[in-house]
């Protein structure tokens, strides 16, 4: 068979792209970022391009669905304990999902402490002479960097979080909170930002109670947002420095007339959306998922989750429900534009996901794979954790 030159102006076209900066990145940043990475070593210029901070920004807004990314996985954490990097249980949220391995962590065992659109933010084990050592790393790019805390000497350090917005700027900031011996209500927040690679010289002065959790925190629309075992608790507006309060749910607020106590609280956000799932013992098959409102001034019931039709389709689990007094922790709650909505609970070695509005079981993931992981403690614990993943080339 004859073969066939290119024609001039194809060689011309390629040329042109080739050499016009703007439009190879309109090109290559509509491409997911798994097939990016092997694009890197098509030349030395294709590797500075994508490598560039700019152009991980413009990837992101290109990927964003009316102002948000979606998450494609969940990666679960479990009270206190650290994980080997291959031991910790990813659940995929769609069948193309690649389940991303955290095998790139310097450190043999950690934990991960929160996610931000795509990045996470970690603390390694570490010996009493080694001082913390507290990380940030983005599981696509398998990037990975030690954050140096600030050297105080005001008070105990309480907790580490992240705040990073990848539609608004390639850039996270580092919120460090400490607490003073005495007086005991007394705080202070220290600021991190990747832009300028510094801690603010100043440092923010507050007062708060012992209810709230500093260490559980939730980034929400350019805002730090504190969990609490209390009435109330504190946000906290990064770019602008202002701390105020936020109501908390009540104690078994529109809970089932069924249920005797809540068994557990879910607390993140999804979609510029703070949510609590609250699930409720003695088997009670019933989830309250409650949104607050844009004014902050409460929390309303948006979603109430029937899991009897379930029961029907895994008559196994209604045998656990029965022996077990406890019932089942959220582990997520996913909010969707033009989709439907999702919530994830964990259910006796199973990771049930249901479709929000009508109930609908989506999948049902078997997590007896990871027996060395789930078995360090109780599934129906409190403190196990969702930390939902987002494959971006989010800048470290």
């Amino acid at each position: 068979m004859k073969k066939t030159k290119p024609s001039s102006a194809g060689i011309s076209s390629a040329e042109t792209i080739a050499h016009n900066q703007d439009l190879l990145t309109q090109i290559l940043i509509r491409i997911p970022p798994k097939p990016l990475f092997k694009l890197k070593s098509v030349s030395k210029r294709w590797l500075s391009l994508i490598s560039s901070i700019q152009f991980s920004h413009s990837h992101s807004l290109h990927h964003q669905n009316q102002g948000f990314l979606t998450p494609t996985a969940l990666f679960l954490g479990i009270g206190n304990y650290y994980r080997l990097p291959f031991g910790l249980p990813v659940l995929p949220l769609n069948p193309e999902t690649q389940v991303p391995v955290l095998d790139f962590i310097v450190d043999p065992q950690f934990k991960i402490l929160q996610s931000c659109n795509g990045l996470l933010l970690g603390h390694c084990y570490y010996k009493s002479d080694e001082g913390s050592r507290y990380f940030i790393c983005n599981p696509s790019t398998h990037k990975f960097r030690i954050i140096s805390l600030p050297v105080s000497q005001l008070g105990s350090l309480r907790a580490v979080n992240l705040a990073y917005d990848p539609i608004k700027s390639p850039y996270y900031k580092i919120i460090c909170v400490r607490k003073l011996i005495s007086p005991s209500n007394r705080f202070f927040i220290y600021i991190y930002s990747s832009k300028s690679d510094a801690w603010d010289a100043s440092w923010i002065s507050f007062q708060a109670n012992e209810y709230i959790r500093f260490d559980y925190a939730v980034f929400c629309n350019g805002v730090i947002h504190w969990n609490s075992n209390g009435r109330k608790s504190l946000r906290f507006d990064v770019e602008n420095k202002i701390l105020k309060k936020i109501p908390m749910l009540a104690p078994m607020f529109q809970a089932p007339e069924e249920s005797e106590d809540e068994d557990s609280r879910y607390f993140g956000e999804s979609r510029g959306h703070l949510h609590l799932g609250v699930t409720y013992m003695p088997f009670c098959l019933k989830v309250n998922v409650f949104e607050m409102a844009a004014d902050y001034s409460h929390w309303f019931l948006k979603y109430c989750l029937k899991l009897d039709d379930a029961m029907k389709i895994l008559p196994d689990l209604r045998s656990f429900f029965i022996e077990n007094y406890f019932g089942f922790p959220v582990l997520s709650v996913i909010r969707s534009e033009g989709e439907e909505s999702k919530v994830v609970i964990l259910v006796d070695y199973k990771a049930i996901c249901y479709e929000l509005k009508d109930g609908i079981l989506l999948r049902v993931y078997d997590l007896k794979q990871y027996p060395e992981t789930l078995n360090r403690c109780p599934l129906n614990y409190i403190g196990i954790q969702s930390f939902q993943y987002f494959e971006t080339l989010a800048w470290v």
